[in-house]
C-alpha cells in the first residue's frame, strides 16, 4: 500500500464533540506524513475560512476542500470554485422560504467565498450555532431575495438546518424534489442539508488535489462519518469511518476506527507513518 494523500472530514470525524483536537499530536503526525510526500486534506461541508482558523499553525503544510468540495485550496491558492448560477440561487431561496413552515426551519444560510450570509433578524443563539461553523458570517437583509451581484460574491453552497421535531427525511425529500436542474443537495449532519451544483462533492473537490499531484485513487486514505463524505469514502479502498458514525454510512465502507473522541483518524494516521 502506498499512500500518497490522506482527507479527512472534519465535524464528527476528525474534530471531537468539543469542536477541538490534540493540537500537539496531530502537529507530530502532519511532520511525518510530509516527510513522507504525503499530502494531508481537511475535508469539510463548513467554509474555507473556518478550516484556516483550526488549522492555524499548520496551514501552510495542508490542502482544503471546503462546502463539500464547492472551493478547493492548495498551498493557500484557490485551485477551484465551482459557484452555483443566479437563477439557481433564486429557485433554491424560494423553495426554502416558501414550501416549508417557517417552524421547520431552524436557519438557513447563503455561503460565498467571502463570506457565509445570514438574516439580519436571526436570534442570537441561532447565530451563535451558526458561526459555530461559519466564522465568517455576515447578517444581511433580506436573505430570501438577496443574489451574487448583491451580495458582491461568488454562492458556492446553500445551506438549511431542520427542526429536531420535523421528520427530516420527508423533509428532505420535498427539498431534493424541488430544486432545479443542475443542484442537489448532501446532508451533513445535525439535520442539515447543503446545497450546491451537483456536481459538487468531496471526491469531486480531491479530484483537483489528484491531478494537480498526480495522484491515483488507491493512493488515498480518507475518513468520515455523514452521507457528504460517501463520495470520497468509496473513491478508494482505504476509505475508514469512525465508530461514531450511523450504522447506515458504515454498512457502506470497509475500514473502521475510533471515534472522533478517541482520536480515530490520528490512531489509523499514526500506523500509516
Amino acid at each position: 500500500m502506498t499512500i500518497k494523500l490522506v482527507a479527512f472530514d472534519m465535524d464528527g470525524t476528525f474534530l471531537n464533540d468539543q469542536n477541538t483536537y490534540n493540537h500537539q499530536r496531530f502537529g507530530e503526525i502532519l511532520q511525518k506524513l510530509r516527510a513522507k510526500g504525503i499530502r494531508v486534506v481537511a475535508a469539510s461541508g463548513s467554509q474555507y475560512q473556518r478550516l484556516q482558523d483550526q488549522f492555524d499553525e499548520f496551514k501552510s503544510e495542508m490542502d482544503f476542500v471546503s462546502q463539500n468540495g464547492a472551493a478547493v485550496y492548495s498551498e493557500e491558492e484557490p485551485l477551484l470554485i465551482r459557484a452555483m448560477p443566479e437563477d439557481a440561487v433564486t429557485a433554491t431561496l424560494d423553495i426554502i422560504n416558501h414550501q416549508f413552515d417557517p417552524s421547520d426551519i431552524v436557519e438557513h444560510l447563503v455561503v460565498g467565498v467571502k463570506s457565509a450570509y445570514v438574516d439580519q433578524t436571526i436570534s442570537k443563539p441561532v447565530y451563535d450555532l451558526t458561526y459555530h461553523y461559519y466564522n465568517h458570517l455576515k447578517k444581511v437583509v433580506n436573505l430570501a431575495t438577496v443574489t451574487p451581484k448583491r451580495l458582491r460574491d461568488q454562492i458556492t453552497s446553500i445551506g438549511v438546518t431542520f427542526n429536531e421535531g420535523v421528520n427530516f427525511d420527508e423533509k428532505m425529500n420535498i427539498l431534493r424534489q424541488g430544486l432545479p436542474d443542475g443542484l442537489s443537495s448532501q446532508t451533513s449532519g445535525y439535520n442539515t442539508e447543503l446545497i450546491s451544483e451537483n456536481t459538487v462533492n468531496k471526491a469531486a473537490g480531491l479530484a483537483e488535489l489528484q491531478k494537480k499531484f498526480d495522484i491515483a485513487n488507491d493512493e488515498i486514505m480518507t475518513f468520515g462519518d455523514n452521507e457528504n463524505d460517501l463520495s470520497m469514502l468509496r473513491l478508494t479502498p482505504y476509505g475508514y469511518v469512525v465508530d461514531n458514525a450511523e450504522d447506515k454510512i458504515k454498512e457502506q465502507v470497509n475500514h473502521f476506527t475510533e471515534s472522533n473522541n478517541d482520536e480515530g483518524v490520528l490512531n489509523v494516521l499514526s500506523r500509516l507513518i
